[in-house]
């Protein structure tokens, strides 16, 4: 099977897996692809890339989500001098880049601190080799792959796989006294063993998770305490950092102990999702410009991957457009998008499509040609009936 077919295989899924039937648009990762040699491949304007990224997974510590680009903690590897002394690995979103928080289509600004994340990474886009900089620290605990194509939390990863956790015990807190008269409070812990299909590149086997009162169980769409949980409960969970971290520990940040709540979660998400990119439009590039007399011209763009099928469907059908010229942050200009009237006159759908497209390929006749319809360039796109609203100041460019 190519790379192309596991990626189909895999999009064919929902967001739940077997769990439920709410879609999340195209989740384009191969884990198993990735165990394979490293991907040197240089990300092209205008291409997608040929094979997927190279495997990260780390703690979420800093977000600039107006330019989508964080930084992450690296998995603990057991090497105390690494986690003691590196910095956290910096990274940026392509502009096709997709992310995933329970199990539903995400922005950075979606996810909180302290989540634990796994991506898909390459080398620095060309020109794009100083967006980064260089991490901080002994260069051999760094990685020179920075720029994502994808990130999911734990809930997605899994989940998404066919893998989820049963639980095989819980200890809960213990308070026990110390020589020096002050309490000393004993984390709990719950031990976890890998069911289903096994999940490349995650967690699998059997595991012991740190568990803390912060803990957030849930369970019929309701938040409850530790009395929810109990052995052989199947689970999902989302992750984050515990003192024990180096050692590729793990605490617990969220349980969900039943169907019902993992799809209130994805379909919140969803919702969220969906009003956000209402707002902003759809992120695509152009892949070729016609241009015709008086300064009109067809450009034929291709809509990027991770959306909710909702918000494509409504690009497969002809039209009236608008459409914005972006960035590669894929913020876009002045206080109205600077966006140009227009009309869809032609659809075509992708088969297969490659990493980060979305298999949806449009011909927009453009009243006027703006400077930045070239191709390689990004734009945001709306369909009438959608919000034509201002940005905030800090979210625009100009």
């Amino acid at each position: 099977m190519s790379d192309n077919q596991t990626e189909a295989e895999i999009d064919r899924r929902t967001a739940l897996g077997l769990l439920m039937a709410v879609s999340a648009g195209p989740v384009l990762f191969s884990g198993a692809a990735a165990h394979a040699a490293e991907n040197v491949e240089v990300p092209q304007p205008g291409k997608f890339p040929e094979r997927p990224g190279n495997y990260l997974a780390g703690e979420l510590v800093t977000v600039d989500a107006i330019n989508r680009r964080g930084g992450l903690r690296l998995d603990g590897d057991f090497i105390d001098d690494r986690y003691d002394k590196a910095q956290p690995h910096d990274f940026a979103m392509l502009p096709y880049g997709m992310i995933y928080y329970h199990g539903a289509p995400a922005e950075l600004r979606d996810i909180p601190l302290g989540t634990h994340l796994h991506g898909s990474f390459y080398l620095p886009p060309q020109g794009e080799e100083a967006t980064i900089p260089p991490t901080k620290g002994p260069p051999q605990y760094g990685s020179k792959y920075n720029h994502a194509i994808l990130l999911e939390d734990d809930f997605s990863f899994y989940s998404r796989r066919g893998q989820a956790w049963k639980i095989v015990s819980i200890d809960k807190q213990a308070i026990t006294g110390r020589a020096d008269g002050y309490p000393h409070y004993s984390p709990g812990r719950m031990k976890v063993v890998a069911v289903g299909k096994q999940a490349e590149n995650g967690l699998s086997g059997e595991h012991t998770l740190w568990i803390k009162d912060s803990a957030r169980v849930w369970k019929n769409r309701m938040l409850l305490d530790w009395d929810a949980l109990a052995v052989d409960q199947v689970v999902q969970l989302n992750l984050t950092w515990c003192p024990e971290w180096g050692n590729k520990e793990f605490g617990v940040l969220d349980v969900w102990v039943d169907a019902e709540s993992q799809a209130a979660a994805t379909e919140m998400q969803r919702r969220i999702h969906v009003q956000y990119q209402r707002t902003r439009w759809l992120p695509g590039w152009i892949d070729h410009v016609e241009h015709e007399t008086g300064g009109r011209g067809i450009v034929t763009i291709t809509l990027f991957g991770g959306m909710d099928k909702s918000l494509h469907e409504r690009f497969q059908t002809k039209g009236y457009a608008d459409i914005a010229a972006a960035e590669n942050t894929l913020r876009t200009y002045w206080k109205d998008h600077d966006c140009m009237q227009g009309e869809i006159v032609e659809v075509k759908m992708i088969d297969n499509p490659p990493l980060g497209s979305s298999g949806i390929q449009i011909r927009w006749q453009a009243g006027a040609l703006l400077d930045g319809f070239r191709p390689g360039r990004i734009v945001r796109l709306m369909r009438h009936g959608w919000p034509r609203s201002k940005n905030p100041p800090e979210e625009r460019l100009g």
